[in-house]
């Protein structure tokens, strides 16, 4: 099957994380087929950048993030044969607010970092492992525990010292990016094409990437039994586009777009496609 691409940049509306910044975002769009997907590495991360992505894919190589949209773009276009939406007869878990000042039906928010909080909900603190644990457990004395919901990747992971960390804060304690390993939490991002985790509480989160990329995560964590609040409204992160623009809410869940598999049918054919050579 033929492969077109097309790049998109995404402008942050305040600072991500404390590796990424409020640096504009690239990524890209793939048409494999008759099915769409999105390609939005993290190179801060240890992604391999996107360039270095779409030069492998012209070659017939992908990495494993590539290989997650492509396969994305089969089911898109599975879905996309039969015209019908992949959510259809699904519902999309609700999810916690990324910032502290969440709208209306929010009851869980995700903060990156330490940031003043209201009283009213339940809080996930993502220290994105930039602490020591030695300064992990100064800080969790001062933080409001009865809020707390867990504290995710506070320090480098070490199955000995988080053990210890839990012992000493009392804090559950969530590990992002590894589909394995003694956390309380995993979170987990389809995007980066891990093997699906066995564990018993699995927040699934987008990547922070284009809209295609977070209607992806929102049909893995439809289909799968996982947290009652997952990760799913990044679009809020960034200034609106075209996309962005469709995308609605019924309180904390996200609805599902219009159109055929992921959605967005005519916004995506109207794009200027550049096939990959």
């Amino acid at each position: 099957m033929q492969l077109y691409v097309h790049r998109y940049t995404l402008t942050p509306r305040r600072i991500l994380s404390a590796l990424g910044g409020q640096r504009p975002r690239e990524g890209a769009l793939l048409r494999y087929g008759d099915g769409f997907a999105d390609l939005h590495p993290w190179p801060e991360l240890g992604d391999v950048p996107l360039d270095a992505q779409l030069a492998m894919l012209a070659r017939g190589e992908t990495t494993r993030q590539a290989q997650a949209s492509l396969q994305f773009a089969q089911i898109d276009a599975e879905a996309r044969a039969r015209g019908v939406s992949l959510f259809e007869g699904l519902t999309i878990p609700e999810s916690h607010w990324p910032g502290n000042e969440p709208p209306f039906g929010f009851d869980t928010i995700k903060i990156k970092g330490l940031m003043s909080v209201p009283a009213d909900v339940r809080v996930r603190i993502d220290f994105n492992a930039t602490l020591t644990a030695e300064e992990f457990v100064r800080i969790a004395e001062t933080l409001p525990r009865e809020q707390i919901d867990f504290i995710e990747d506070p320090c480098p992971y070490d199955d000995r010292i988080w053990s210890e960390l839990r012992a000493k804060t009392g804090l559950r304690l969530a590990l992002d990016r590894f589909a394995s390993g003694d956390a309380d939490v995993l979170i987990y991002k389809p995007a980066l094409n891990a093997p699906w985790p066995e564990h018993s509480d699995i927040v699934v989160t987008s990547y922070m990437d284009h809209a295609v990329g977070q209607f992806a995560a929102a049909y893995v964590a439809a289909t799968h039994a996982v947290n009652p609040r997952c990760g799913l409204t990044t679009h809020v992160l960034y200034e609106p586009d075209a996309f962005f623009e469709r995308i609605h809410c019924d309180g904390a869940r996200l609805l599902a777009p219009e159109g055929s598999g992921f959605g967005f049918d005519d916004l995506l054919e109207a794009l200027p496609w550049k096939k990959l050579s």
